[in-house]
């Protein structure tokens, strides 16, 4: 009898900053989906494909976690980073400085968004998280 595929969309034996990591992902690909079902940001077709790259990004970043992949990882880097990266060019495209807009991109859609995305970046740059992709993920 053929074994069962080992592949998996969460795993609870990986270290505790890459678990809630994976929850943290689903959980913004949840709300990327919504947004991108509602209309999206920027009321743009540009917006819509980076709510769209950001789903994807979530979700492949989880799945990837679970299954121990470095291209996960990676990925999951990257979803954690896009907030900031769309916030960026909402403004470049909005034709204002930047430097005017610091506060709208570094607090994300208000404070408790931006504590749940600072919390992602924290637990996947965390020593614990690095350390174990480095060993184990191949």
């Amino acid at each position: 009898m053929p074994a069962l595929s080992e592949r998996r969309w969460y795993n609870p034996r990986l270290p505790q900053t890459l678990v809630v990591s994976q929850w943290l992902l689903y959980f913004d690909a949840f709300w990327a989906l919504l947004a991108v079902l509602t209309g999206g940001i920027l009321g743009s077709v540009l917006g819509a494909v980076l709510l769209l790259g950001s789903l994807a990004a979530c979700v492949y970043g989880a799945y990837g976690i679970a299954n121990e992949l470095k291209l996960g990882y990676q990925v999951a880097l990257l979803a954690a980073f896009l907030p900031f990266i769309i916030r960026i060019i909402a403004v470049i495209q909005a034709g204002v400085p930047i430097a005017d807009h610091i506060g709208f991109i570094l607090v994300p859609g208000g404070i408790i968004n931006a504590i749940f995305v600072y919390a992602l970046v924290a637990l996947l740059l965390h020593q614990q998280s690095r350390e174990y992709q480095r060993v184990w993920f191949r």
